[in-house]
């Protein structure tokens, strides 16, 4: 994929998860500047949908992005995202003020944060109020499993840590360890507390603010 095409399609996902309507060509002329004409645009939307990346909703409508588009944004903020210079979050982490730490992460970015310390075998999570007023509830079907995700992620977090690796991590809707629901995202890893480690994660909708996620976890 060139960089120009990279860039269209990150700046598609970026569109979506700021408006969550479709993605224009026409709109993305007028907001970016790619150098290249509105057809061209449309061009390459166009292949980015033959790759799998975008899927246009309705006939003349924009694009939104699929699973493998919101994977490929994610791996470039993680990329591109720089850890901040300073993180409250991280001296919480050392202070083991965990309960405090997790409802801070989940108030700063509207969604579900889970601890898991394996040394005690204790699991600890705060903001499912916030999680469930930023998802798009499409039916009862939907509630249902982040509500038994919520549930289970007691269980399923510290069966999963092993294979998550020193964070920050990104996993998309069938890909997450932790979670079932096709709606979610997942963004955390594990990390080092003393002579214990320790698995943190944020459960939120695939539109979730993946930078700024992101940029936290860089400083934990």
């Amino acid at each position: 994929m060139t960089e120009r095409t990279a860039h269209i399609l990150e700046s598609v996902v970026q569109e979506f998860i700021n408006g969550g309507e479709p993605v224009s060509s026409g709109h993305l002329y007028e907001h970016y500047e790619f150098g290249i004409k509105p057809a061209m645009i449309r061009l390459i939307l166009d292949e980015l949908e033959e790759e799998g990346y975008l899927v246009q909703p309705h006939h003349s409508a924009g694009r939104i992005p699929t699973d493998a588009g919101y994977e490929f944004f994610a791996r470039r903020m993680l990329t591109a995202v720089p850890a901040p210079r300073e993180n409250v979050l991280r001296s919480m982490l050392e202070e083991r003020a965990w309960p405090d730490l997790l409802e801070k992460l989940s108030t700063e970015l509207g969604i579900l944060s889970v601890m898991a310390d394996s040394a005690r075998d204790a699991v600890y999570k705060a903001g499912l109020e916030h999680l469930i007023e930023n998802l798009e509830i499409d039916d009862r079907e939907m509630l249902l499993s982040v509500i038994r995700d919520f549930e289970e992620v007691d269980e399923r977090l510290p069966r999963a840590a092993p294979k998550m690796g020193e964070g920050p991590k990104v996993f998309i809707g069938k890909k997450s360890p932790v979670t079932k629901s096709e709606s979610l995202s997942v963004v955390g890893g594990n990390y080092k507390v003393g002579d214990a480690m320790i698995s943190i994660i944020v459960i939120g909708p695939k539109r979730m603010d993946y930078k700024k996620t992101i940029r936290i976890f860089k400083g934990l």
